[in-house]
């Protein structure tokens, strides 16, 4: 009896745990680890088991569960281990080009010891055991059939479809070609669990580095890390050769299957680029299916003050700031008095500067839902700016001076199918000091800049930009006031703010992506 499973059971298999994979979202509200955990071992492992039961095919001489030695074993290790910076670093790559954007990313990642734990079963035990024996144990041991090259590049794009990602695929292909490769150099399942085993174990050391080594991305996606690892695959792949003298090929099958045996490729396709399409839409424009942000009615009765040190992106002090919020009758005004010193920073990865002057900034909202009105702001750098807006609900009015220069007026309509949020830049963080806050609450917001420079039509003017908002969960904070149990709120991809949880919520760090303002006093 052969033990070889065959083409067309292995692609119907192929169907059904790609469908199971599809379904995994109807388990989101479970703990992410767990839920991923629970997916390899019911999803990925146990309908292969089941299939190779009903087939009557013996396991281990299917999926050639050997023992490969241990000069296969570290050569197999060193070819995953070493391609995970290119694959994690291309994967980045192409999330740029692709336009992804990362909002929403770090509620994926750990926050305790045990989701950490957690973390690393799912990537570097779960992942490698299960997605192997399917994968190279049954898929590409069943291509085997049409030959050796046609079974690795069949078997890895499968294993990349697997993944139901476009920007993930896109980053394995690379690995998915040299776990085949391993695989049947070795003839070894456990070889090839190795080389995944390698890649995902660094993996997990990154995906852990909040709670863990939190140095892991710094070292590990690094242009260094980078060499390094092409370098120990290249070394990697050189003693697999050495060390490996597979079998000759049997020969390929000389009948060609019914082209009707290929439907439930055709159909994973579709599934494919289903998932693909919605994870390209939410991926790129994530605040388009959002709904807008309600706030509730402003807590002050009284007027309050606060003040902020600010900080650069090397958290050197470059600045205070002096912020008091009032409330009327039916509004809250805010002003925010800062005084600015100046700056070059280098990290490496890029280039901060900032002046030395003065910025008072002003806004207005409503009490009850935190409807913007209007607001202004003077600067005094290298010369003065004054900026004043108002907003009637969808169109912003705004006048502009620079020195003794002519007024520029402004006017920005806002065609939204929903009612908008408004978020005042310099003002937003204290508006949403009155947010609901609640794990993964999430929305959208316009975050309106009276006057800066628009990139799509290259001047300078108003601009309102769409974006998503979320309460990513609660962190401990420590700051010259004391040390917090805050919530933290991401606003697009790159500014963020950070609430006490009890009420009234108060603005204790808030970050724009090159400085941090944080508070010192209550």
């Amino acid at each position: 009896m052969s033990q070889r499973p065959k083409i067309y059971h292995a692609n119907i298999l192929f169907l059904v745990v790609l469908c199971l994979q599809a379904t995994n979202f109807l388990f989101w509200g479970m703990p992410q680890f767990v839920r991923m955990i629970l997916n390899e071992a019911l999803f990925v492992l146990l309908p292969a088991l089941v299939y190779l039961k009903l087939a009557r095919l013996p396991f281990r001489e299917t999926v050639r569960l050997r023992r490969p030695g241990w000069t296969v074993a570290v050569a197999s290790w060193l070819i995953g281990a070493g391609l995970y910076p290119l694959a994690a670093i291309s994967t980045a790559v192409y999330q740029q080009l692709l336009g992804y954007h990362s909002f929403g990313a770090e509620r994926l990642l750990p926050h305790t010891a045990l989701e950490g734990v957690l973390a690393i079963i799912a990537y570097a035990v779960m992942a490698p055991l299960c997605e192997e024996v399917l994968a190279r144990g049954i898929i590409q041991r069943a291509y085997e059939e049409l030959g050796p090259r046609r079974a690795i590049l069949l078997a890895g794009g499968l294993f990349i479809i697997f993944h139901l990602s476009l920007v993930q695929g896109l980053g394995i292909i690379p690995l998915a070609l040299a776990l085949g490769y391993v695989y049947r150099r070795s003839e070894s399942l456990v070889a090839s669990m190795l080389t995944h085993f390698g890649a995902n174990a660094l993996a997990a050391l990154v995906v852990t580095s909040s709670v863990f080594w939190q140095g892991a991305q710094g070292v590990l996606l690094s242009t260094p890390a980078l060499l390094s690892g092409l370098v120990l695959a290249a070394a990697g792949l050189w003693l697999l050769r050495r060390a490996t003298h597979p079998a000759a090929p049997e020969p390929a099958s000389a009948e060609r299957a019914p082209l009707w045996r290929a439907w439930p490729l055709l159909l994973a396709g579709l599934l494919y680029a289903g998932v693909v399409s919605v994870e390209v839409v939410g991926a790129r424009f994530p605040e388009r299916h959002l709904p807008p942000v309600q706030v509730e009615a402003a807590p002050w009765s009284t007027p309050v003050e606060w003040q902020y040190e600010i900080r650069n992106i090397i958290d050197a002090p470059v600045g205070e700031a002096q912020c008091t919020l009032t409330p009327d009758e039916d509004a809250m005004a805010l002003l925010c008095r800062s005084q600015h010193h100046a700056y070059d920073v280098d990290t490496g990865h890029g280039r901060f500067i900032g002046g030395e002057g003065e910025i008072v900034a002003e806004g207005r909202w409503r009490r009850a839902d935190g409807m913007a009105l209007g607001g202004k702001m003077e600067q005094t750098f290298q010369r003065r700016s004054r900026t004043a807006w108002t907003f009637d609900g969808r169109q912003f009015v705004v006048v502009e001076q620079e020195g003794d220069e002519p007024e520029k007026p402004f006017t920005l309509p806002l065609e939204a199918e929903k009612s908008p949020f408004i978020l005042p830049a310099r003002v937003w963080p204290w508006t949403l000091t009155a947010l609901p806050f609640a794990d993964d609450y999430t929305a959208a917001a316009y975050v309106f800049h009276p006057y800066t420079w628009r990139q799509a039509t290259q001047d300078s003017g108003p601009q309102a930009q769409l974006v998503a908002i979320m309460v990513v969960g609660q962190e401990e904070i420590g700051t010259p006031a004391g040390t917090f149990t805050a919530w933290k709120v991401q606003v697009g991809d790159r500014e963020t703010a950070w609430y006490t949880v009890d009420a009234p919520h108060i603005l204790i760090q808030y970050c724009d992506g090159a400085e941090t303002w944080v508070l010192r006093n209550l």
